[in-house]
């Protein structure tokens, strides 16, 4: 079974934006981030991993439903990434097991050069 996570690597903020009147303090308007794929038991011969990254922009916070940054939880982020992410965290799940199923199963390989074997 292949087992997905995402890995923010960092956050980046305005230091302070005035939305709507109010001042807000270390907006988040950039998420780095990487969505990642295993199968197995890591160290085992039976593992595999693949990943993609990318970062996501946002745009202006709803005031009212400003969360401070200190009070932010990786699973606030996390569903910001499922809800805004493109391609989808769906689409990229795909693409990840395709990944890991070309590790299980390679249809190419790079062999040494023919004239190197003296």
């Amino acid at each position: 079974m292949i087992t997905y996570k995402w890995i923010i690597s960092s956050m980046d903020c305005l230091i302070q934006e005035t939305v709507e009147g109010q001042e807000l303090q270390n907006v988040v308007n950039m998420v780095h981030w990487r969505r990642s794929a295993s199968e197995g038991t890591d160290g085992e011969s039976d593992y595999y991993y693949a990943d993609v990254y990318g970062a996501m922009p946002l745009t202006s916070p709803n005031p009212n439903d400003f969360v401070l940054y200190e009070n932010l939880t990786e699973a606030d982020v996390d569903a910001w990434l499922n809800e805004q992410t493109e391609p989808t965290p769906a689409e990229m799940d795909v693409q990840l097991a395709a990944n890991i199923e070309l590790q299980k199963n390679p249809t190419e390989e790079t062999l040494p050069l023919p004239w190197n074997n003296e």
